[in-house]
């Protein structure tokens, strides 16, 4: 058991030891994981209270949801949270705001459309779940994932957040780091990314590599070219912890070891600091760092948020909470094993969604994703659960909006106790004029002598509509007569017309597995005229036009980075005109198939997305 002293020093340790691995490794932080390794062994930047970071600062945030909320806070609530309080639009972050925004909720605002689910956003802010639920992994095991499916449903970084929140709750109690680290594989699913690549790092340290060749060996088995990949640096994170000598030697290795350092480093520091505790931490990291929380809100990053003046000040809130919780839950018998409800977390579809109407418990499945195609049924089931002792008799009832088509509209189904049943509807629309970028629906649910239930939102974005030409033998500098006319009206002779659900754009099946160039159209409605960034992350050479102007050309390979922020070759930043606006983009393939993304983001310095913009229909269309 903790005393109250021991489990305050705790805490306290793991802020400080997280500021101190983030702003060893924010200085060396990039969007691409590099082959080489680092070789620092001392801050690269030093400034009073560290180097600010989105590691820390979405955990105030969370912290103010707690406080705000209550215990029981789930991802519908912090959902909420991101769009009062989050600026940023960093990768994910950006995307699953969007999402939000047009009406998706958890865990499909996370799923849907989101490149980046397998990368580090969630794993990076497990910190505030272990802490209020010290000694209780399977507590912060539940609220990290309500967390990370906000933004990562689906991905591996719900396992990576997990796992993180599991081993630093448990290290309050437990101060063996082969022992947390078993614990914390129990927490995930055997088979995942992020299990093999800690168990790659653990099998590299038992073999007796050194922790250079233990970084390439899991660098090797968990490879992506992409920084903030979760799986390889929670292998990275392993290596720190298995091969540090002391503290400070063992967030230099972590960051050494590359990728997204200040996240490899801030994590691992915040492990230690919770073994160590305040009072245990080398005064050489910490002391030139001071008490003082450094954040971005001066800069825009976070809004609206109780800030805490100093790491002191943190604690305290954060331990108010986690007495509240232990004085619930403190009396676990086999705390280090995951419960079979942790366990049933790992095969729950990132397509549905949860309601408990205290009547009837309800679920959601849009099966695949929530876009609409003109044309197209869609199907969803309603998976309704009668808890209560004695039969219900219910009617499910559907409504959409005008245009659309549900088969069945209603349905009358008899339940008996415990019994689930699920239900399936289809939704279509068979006029594009009926489409929406944002089309909100609902299902209505009444149980006969049982108070009135509330409507469970159904909503579906409509999908982007493109024209794409044949295919052209030739290169992206071969002129073909398309480009006679790069801003023509209409549908036009040797265009066919595509649907694409996400912002990837499914072209490589108009090529035919050869190589050379075709060209898509596509038409977008903005309200305002305004500055926007229009960006093809892609793997191939391409140009674009807007409104018949040539604005970009890229005439070498990518590798694709699908962010509203920019990846340094592929986007540009232009002007749309109030009304309509036509994209021309010219795609070159070369031997090997074409993997491109097409991203709308508005032109200022937070480049969020465009939630007020029309593009699942043509001009023609519209009347």
């Amino acid at each position: 058991m903790l005393t109250e002293q021991e489990y305050y020093n705790k805490v306290y340790g793991c802020w400080l030891g997280k500021n101190a691995g983030g702003t060893l490794g924010t200085p060396l932080e990039s969007g691409w994981g590099k082959e080489e390794m680092f070789d620092v062994w001392w801050y690269p930047k030093l400034q009073e209270g560290g180097l600010p970071n989105d590691d820390l600062e979405l955990q105030l945030i969370w912290l103010q949801a707690l406080e705000e909320k209550g215990l029981d806070i789930t991802a519908r609530d912090l959902a909420e949270y991101w769009l009062d309080c989050i600026v940023y639009n960093f990768d994910e972050y950006g995307l699953n705001k969007t999402n939000l925004k047009k009406g998706l909720v958890p865990p499909v605002s996370g799923y849907f459309n989101n490149w980046f689910k397998h990368c580090m956003g969630s794993p990076i802010r497990s910190e505030i779940w272990a802490c209020i639920a010290p000694g209780l992994p399977n507590i912060s095991a539940k609220y990290a994932y309500e967390d990370a499916i906000v933004d990562h449903a689906g991905g591996e970084s719900v396992y990576g957040e997990i796992f993180n929140a599991v081993v630093e709750s448990s290290a309050f109690i437990i101060s063996d780091k082969m022992k947390l680290l078993e614990i914390g594989l129990s927490f995930i699913p055997e088979d995942c990314e992020t299990a093999k690549a800690i168990r790659n790092a653990i099998t590299a340290y038992q073999k007796g590599m050194d922790w250079k060749s233990a970084r390439n060996f899991v660098l090797r088995n968990s490879y992506s070219p992409i920084a903030q990949y979760s799986p390889v640096n929670l292998g990275f994170q392993t290596i720190g912890l298995l091969y540090g000598e002391d503290f400070g030697d063992a967030i230099c290795k972590a960051v050494n070891c590359g990728y997204d350092t200040d996240c490899t480093g801030a994590t691992l520091g915040s492990i230690l600091g919770i073994i160590l505790g305040k009072d245990g931490l080398p005064s050489k990291w910490i002391e030139p760092l001071s008490d003082k929380i450094v954040t971005n809100a001066s800069w825009g990053g976070i809004k609206n948020v109780k800030e805490p003046k100093n790491l002191d000040e943190l604690t305290k809130r954060v331990c108010n909470i986690g007495k509240k919780i232990l004085a619930l839950y403190g009396d676990d018998s086999e705390p280090f094993t995951p419960k079979e409800e942790i366990k049933r977390l790992w095969y729950i579809p990132p397509t549905r969604i949860d309601y408990d109407l205290k009547t009837v418990k309800v679920s959601l499945d849009y099966l695949d994703n929530p876009a609409i195609q003109f044309g197209k049924n869609k199907r969803f089931d309603i998976i309704i659960e009668n808890p209560h002792p004695e039969v219900i008799e219910a009617k499910v009832s559907c409504r959409f909006p005008n245009g659309w088509e549900v088969t069945p509209k209603e349905e009358k189904i008899t339940l008996q106790p415990n019994e689930k049943r699920p239900l399936s509807f289809s939704a279509s629309v068979y006029d594009v004029r009926y489409i929406e970028t944002s089309n909100r629906g609902s299902i209505s649910i009444s149980v006969k002598d049982h108070p009135c239930l509330p409507e469970i939102p159904v909503v579906y974005l409509g999908s982007s509509r493109w024209l794409v030409s044949s295919r052209f033998d030739g290169n992206i500098d071969t002129e073909t007569p398309i480009e006679e006319d790069t801003n023509p009206s209409g549908l036009g002779e040797g265009w066919s017309i595509a649907n694409f659900d996400e912002n990837e754009l499914l072209v490589e099946p108009y090529f035919d597995s050869k190589p050379g160039i075709i060209y898509l159209r596509h038409y977008i409605y903005s309200p305002t005229a305004r500055p926007v960034k229009l960006g093809l992350p892609s793997n191939c050479p391409f140009k674009m036009w807007l409104n018949g102007e040539r604005i970009h050309e890229v005439k070498s390979e990518g590798i694709l980075r699908p962010n509203y922020g920019g990846d340094g070759r592929s986007y540009v930043t232009s002007n749309f005109r109030e009304g309509w606006n036509q994209v021309l983009v010219k795609i070159e393939r070369k031997d090997k198939p074409i993997e491109a993304h097409f991203i709308v983001a508005s032109g200022d310095r937070f480049s969020h997305g465009l939630v007020d913009v029309v593009e699942c229909k043509f001009p023609w269309e519209m009347f």
